[in-house]
């Protein structure tokens, strides 16, 4: 519905991430991006959001939950999963200042929301948490949470959620920002399912406010998804072009990005 860029300048762009999905008969939403340039997207795009199944919000960034007010207003039948930690406060620490990103509760309805503890299965999809060890990915080093001191930390993504679709033979990993590291993740995934071979979603390789390349932590990524026996990556939103460029030349498998607009079927 909405992603950082736009094949068809019709449809609005933003930075934040909103997938649109059909699965066994199934209309999922998967984040609804910072505002609600997904929803004009949607009716430019013929998705009717009226008929969303489930909403599954993928962390508690305000780049892919920002949109919730809308959706809440347009779709009163969808359930909606998330993290228990979904609004937990976090932040982004800019230039010494922790800048808030997360997504405020007081006017929503949560009385919908369903908060996910470890893993929920629900006919072929799996939504669930990665609780391995942290990724060292550097790029996580700006985010902070809040602990039950109040004080400031390390975001710890215990409040990021990641989704397994599973058909006859093929799983696919659906990952907002992959906080967790997508090596970690797609362990994970394949306890769920061994069939898991194609990756879409974010993969959190660059930064707006950073130059750094993170070359260890993206050649470590490749490295990993072809180990793992990955034919496919449909990258956007926080990959960038650089992680994208890498994965091309680099990987046993087929990179694809997607923008806004795209559609694609595995």
């Amino acid at each position: 519905m909405v992603e950082n860029k736009t094949l068809n300048k019709e449809l609005a762009k933003e930075h934040g991430l909103s997938l649109y999905i059909e699965t066994n008969g199934k209309k999922i939403l998967f984040d609804v991006g910072e505002s609600d340039k997904f929803l004009k997207n949607a009716k430019k795009l013929g998705v009717n959001l009226e008929e969303i199944d489930y909403l599954i919000l993928s962390h508690g960034h305000k780049d892919h939950g920002g949109g919730l007010p809308y959706f809440l207003n347009k779709n009163s039948r969808a359930r909606i999963f998330c993290s228990e930690h979904y609004f937990d406060k976090h932040y982004k620490k800019i230039l010494g200042a922790h800048i808030d990103i997360g997504i405020p509760y007081e006017y929503l309805d949560v009385e919908r929301f369903n908060f996910i503890d470890k893993s929920l299965e629900l006919e072929n999809i799996v939504i669930f948490h990665c609780d391995s060890k942290e990724s060292d990915n550097v790029l996580n080093e700006s985010l902070y949470m809040k602990d039950t001191f109040g004080e400031c930390i390390r975001d710890s993504f215990n409040h990021e959620l990641n989704l397994v679709i599973k058909e006859e033979s093929k799983a696919v990993l659906i990952t907002a920002c992959a906080h967790k590291g997508l090596d970690n993740i797609l362990k994970k995934a394949k306890e769920f399912s061994e069939n898991v071979k194609f990756v879409v979603g974010g993969l959190h390789l660059s930064s707006r406010t950073s130059l750094n390349k993170n070359e260890e932590y993206i050649d470590k990524i490749i490295d990993e998804s072809n180990q793992l026996g990955i034919k496919g990556i449909y990258p956007c939103h926080c990959t960038g072009e650089y992680g994208i460029k890498k994965m091309q030349d680099n990987g046993r498998f087929k990179t694809e990005e997607i923008q806004t607009g795209s559609k694609i079927k595995i």
